[in-house]
């Protein structure tokens, strides 16, 4: 059933039941720089899974400048949700 009000066409769909986030990949959220770094490296100590994962971002090929393309900078402490998927694009999804 349709109808049209004010020339705004309003759709009543009743059968389209299919949530936003049905076929999307998992949602992510804003992520501590600290705290994934961490779950790459979790038998590491804080300071050295920071620093192993930073190195790694910068030696993984292409993955900095798609990272910088999404607003990352060298002193980020907090990755947004794109980021976090730019991430794992490259290195997989994190334990």
């Amino acid at each position: 059933m349709s109808r049209v009000t004010r020339g705004i066409f309003i759709m009543n769909n009743k059968t389209n039941t299919k949530k936003k986030s049905e076929g999307r990949p998992k949602s992510h959220k804003f992520r501590q720089f600290g705290n994934l770094a961490m779950s790459y490296y979790p038998d590491r100590g804080y300071k050295r899974a920071v620093a192993l994962f930073r190195e790694e971002l910068r030696l993984t090929g292409g993955l900095m400048d798609a990272l910088v393309k999404v607003g990352y900078t060298e002193n980020s402490r907090v990755l947004s949700p794109r980021q976090v998927r730019v991430i794992e694009e490259y290195l997989g999804e994190s334990d």
